[in-house]
């Protein structure tokens, strides 16, 4: 009796043993399931935070580089007034200012000279323009690509008087003087756009290198006009080119 009690006390030790160590092994799978998702959890957070992070830093990137194109884009609305003489006002939306000084403006601006006056104004591709005596004119802000940070065109307004003007390497085909109905695009070299307000007549004259003069309303295929050579406009009409004796008009 004592050897079946013996053996069944070994039998219950060894469940027990059993028992305790499927509880151990239960117990180490369920703390290495958890230490395995609280690594999850902390990796995943490591993971969300560099995203956020790069995210961070590429939106910083991105900021920066938008605000450096717009500070570029900005600089690039810029004209000067490199000369004057005599008696010069200038306006922008007010009233008449007489010019006191050298400038920079980054708006539209309008200037008128009286007789024995003149004024220079260097554009953002160095194209310049000299009012010449007893003049009116406007220049305009560039206008800049949409998606780069690049002037597409330059634009001056005669209203009355004559333009002196001088295409830069840079702003070649860029520059164009509007008067009367007509667009002067300047592909190169040195050339006048003169224009009689009162009897509106006006005339393009090139020393040297080459103009294109077109209708503003786009009728028509535009007139090529090289050195030597001028044409006549008014009305919103323009002639054909005919020789000129450049040596009677004042090129300085």
């Amino acid at each position: 009796m004592a050897k079946k009690w013996h053996q069944l006390e070994k039998l219950d030790h060894k469940a027990l043993k059993k028992l305790q160590a499927e509880r151990e092994r239960a117990a180490k799978l369920a703390q290495e399931a958890q230490d395995k998702k609280r690594r999850m959890i902390i990796g995943g957070a490591v993971l969300c935070g560099i995203f956020f992070i790069v995210i961070f830093i590429s939106i910083m990137k991105s900021r920066a580089a938008e605000m450096a194109r717009k500070e570029e884009r900005a600089k690039m609305l810029f004209s000067s007034v490199v000369e004057y003489n005599g008696k010069v006002q200038v306006r922008s939306l007010g009233a008449w200012d007489k010019l006191a000084e050298k400038m920079e403006f980054d708006a539209e601006h309008s200037f008128r000279t009286d007789p024995d006056s003149s004024v220079t104004i260097k554009l953002q591709l160095d194209n310049q323009v000299k009012l010449n005596a007893d003049s009116e004119m406007t220049v305009y802000p560039p206008t800049l690509a949409k998606r780069e940070n690049k002037v597409e065109k330059e634009t001056v307004k005669l209203k009355r008087g004559e333009i002196t003007a001088v295409v830069s390497l840079d702003g070649r085909g860029i520059l164009e003087i509007e008067s009367s109905g007509v667009v002067v695009n300047g592909s190169s070299g040195l050339f006048k756009v003169i224009y009689d307000q009162k009897k509106d007549k006006g005339e393009v004259v090139v020393k040297n290198g080459l103009v294109e003069v077109s209708k503003k309303r786009g009728r028509g295929k535009p007139v090529k006009v090289s050195g030597f050579y001028k044409i006549t406009f008014g009305g919103g009409e323009v002639s054909t080119p005919t020789q000129a004796s450049v040596i009677q008009y004042n090129w300085r």
